[in-house]
C-alpha cells in the first residue's frame, strides 16, 4: 500500500521547522574566504573558519542541506566508501592508517557536537553489516584486518547472534562497529549552520554563484545580485554543479540512492536499534527511526530521475527480506544524488592560488565530509598542510557521459558477483 504522503518530500523534511529562508546575497561583500554549497561539507568548513576567526560567507543556491546532506540515510562511522584494502595497495598502509585516522576525526566531530547541543539528534548507536551467504572465516578476517591494521574496534557475529538481533534468513554472519551510530541527518545539517552563524559566519541561500573570476590579488564570486571578493574560494558543491570548478567538476559523477520509510510498524523481525546494512556490492541499508518506521535505503543507479514505481521497488526489497513485514504502507520515498570519484575516495586539495575543494563525499559521507570541513579550515586559517595526504587522489577526469555508462555498469556487473556469493556458498545455515 502507498501513501498519498509520497510527493517527493522526505520524511527528514517532514520532521523538521526550516523557518524562512535566509536573505539571499544582493551586496557586495568581503571575506577572507567564500564557501560555495550549503551541504555539509561547506557548512562545516564555514563553522570551523569561523571559530578560527576568519571572516567568511556561505553561498547556497537553494536551502541549507537540500541536497544529499539532507537526504541520506544518516549513518556515521569511520573510513571512506573505498575499502581501506584498496586504499593501502594505492598508498600504502602507514599513509592508509593516516587517512583512516582522519576519517575518525571526522566521526568524533559529528558525535561531540551533536552530544554538546542536541543529543536527540542521535537516533541510535553502532552498525551491523550482515553478509547474506554463510562464510565465517571471510567475515572474521574482515574483522581482524580492521582491529589489527586501523585499531578500529570490531565484534564477530555468528549466525545465531546475527539473526538475534535481525531475524532473517537471508543473513548469515555479521560485523559489528561499535563507534558507529546514526541520525537525523537534516537536523545536524540545520543545527551545524546555526553554530556556524553564531560563531559569525554570513550564510546566504537562494544564492547560487554563477561566476569565480581572479580579479587581482583575489577572487570575484559573483551570484544573481551580489559579490563576494576573497583571497579564498572553497568549491564544496559534490554532483549539484559541475561547471562552475571544472577540475573537480569533470571529475565527479553523479550516483543516485533511495531511500523509503515506512508507516510505524509493530514489529518483531529487526530487534536492534542500530544501523544495519548488508554488505553486497551494492546493498540494502536501513535503520528504525522515530515511531518505530522502517527507513530503507539502496537501489544505487546513475538515473538522475526517480525511477517509476519508486515506493513498490522498495518496498518489494524490504519484504524480500522481511516477509513477516507483510505489506507495509510506505509514507516517504525519496531519491538522493551523491557525487563520487572513479576512485571512490573524496576530492580535497587547492590549486595554490586561493582556490580549494572539498567534494565527491558520495557513499560515505556523514564523518567524511565533516573531516573535509576541518581540513580545509585549518588549511585556510593555519596554513596547516595536513589535507595533501588526499594528493594520491587528486582530481581525475571521470569520463563524462561515459563514466556514467561504465559506473552503471560497474554496478550491475557487482550485483551479478553478489548472485554469484549467495550461489557459491550456499544457503545452509
Amino acid at each position: 500500500m502507498i501513501d498519498a504522503k509520497l510527493s517527493g518530500n522526505t520524511w527528514y523534511e517532514a520532521t523538521v521547522d526550516r523557518g524562512a529562508p535566509r536573505p539571499a546575497l544582493n551586496d557586495r561583500v568581503e571575506a577572507e574566504a567564500c564557501v560555495i554549497g550549503g551541504g555539509l561539507a561547506g557548512l562545516t568548513t564555514a563553522l570551523e573558519l569561523a571559530r578560527r576567526g576568519t571572516s567568511v560567507v556561505l553561498l547556497e543556491a537553494k536551502r541549507i542541506a537540500w541536497g544529499a546532506s539532507g537526504r541520506n540515510g544518516g549513518f556515521v562511522s569511520n573510513g571512506f566508501a573505498e575499502g581501506m584494502g584498496n586504499v593501502a595497495k594505492r598508498v600504502g598502509l602507514p599513509a592508509a592508517q593516516a587517512l583512516y585516522q582522519l576519517s575518525r576525526h571526522g566521526t568524533e566531530f559529528v558525535r561531540c557536537e551533536i552530544a554538546g547541543t542536541d543529543p536527540s539528534i542521535k537516533m541510535g548507536e553502532g552498525w551491523q553489516g550482515c553478509i547474506r551467504y554463510s562464510n565465517a572465516a571471510e567475515k572474521q578476517a574482515a574483522v581482524a584486518e580492521m582491529t589489527r591494521d586501523y585499531g578500529q574496534p570490531m565484534e564477530f557475529f555468528d549466525v545465531a547472534e546475527t539473526r538475534a538481533r535481525v531475524n532473517t534468513k537471508r543473513y548469515f554472519q555479521s560485523s559489528y562497529d561499535p563507534t558507529a551510530f546514526h541520525m537525523h541527518p537534516l537536523r545536524y545539517a540545520l543545527m551545524i549552520a546555526k553554530k556556524a552563524e553564531a560563531a559569525g559566519a554570513r550564510i546566504c541561500e537562494m544564492s547560487p554563484a554563477v561566476s569565480v573570476e581572479k580579479q587581482g590579488a583575489a577572487w570575484s564570486v559573483r551570484t544573481a545580485a551580489g559579490e563576494a571578493r576573497t583571497p579564498n574560494v572553497v568549491y564544496c558543491v559534490s554532483s549539484l554543479d559541475r561547471t562552475l570548478h571544472r577540475p573537480t567538476g569533470r571529475a565527479v559523477l553523479p550516483v543516485a540512492t533511495y531511500v523509503a520509510v515506512t508507516e510505524p510498524l509493530g514489529q518483531d523481525v529487526i530487534r536492534t536499534r542500530s544501523a544495519i546494512s548488508d554488505t553486497r556490492r551494492a546493498g540494502n541499508y536501513y535503520r528504525l527511526v522515530d515511531e518505530g518506521r522502517l527507513l530503507w535505503g539502496g537501489a544505487i543507479t546513475t538515473r538522475v530521475s526517480e525511477p517509476a514505481r519508486l515506493a513498490e521497488r522498495m518496498k518489494g526489497d524490504m519484504v524480500s527480506v522481511f516477509p513477516e513485514l507483510g505489506n507495509p504502507r510506505i509514507e516517504y520515498a525519496w531519491a538522493g544524488l551523491m557525487g563520487y570519484a572513479r576512485h571512490f575516495m573524496p576530492l580535497i586539495g587547492s590549486d595554490g592560488q586561493g582556490q580549494w575543494w572539498a567534494t565527491a563525499f558520495g557513499g560515505h559521507g556523514m564523518n567524511t565530509t565533516a573531516m573535509g570541513g576541518i581540513l580545509m579550515a585549518r588549511a585556510i586559517a593555519a596554513k596547516d598542510d595536513e589535507y595533501r595526504r588526499f594528493a594520491p587522489y587528486a582530481p581525475d577526469w571521470a569520463g563524462g557521459h561515459f563514466g556514467r555508462v561504465g559506473v552503471q555498469a560497474g554496478y550491475w556487473y557487482m550485483q551479478l558477483k553478489d548472485k554469484i556469493d549467495e550461489r557459491r556458498y550456499g544457503k545452509a545455515a
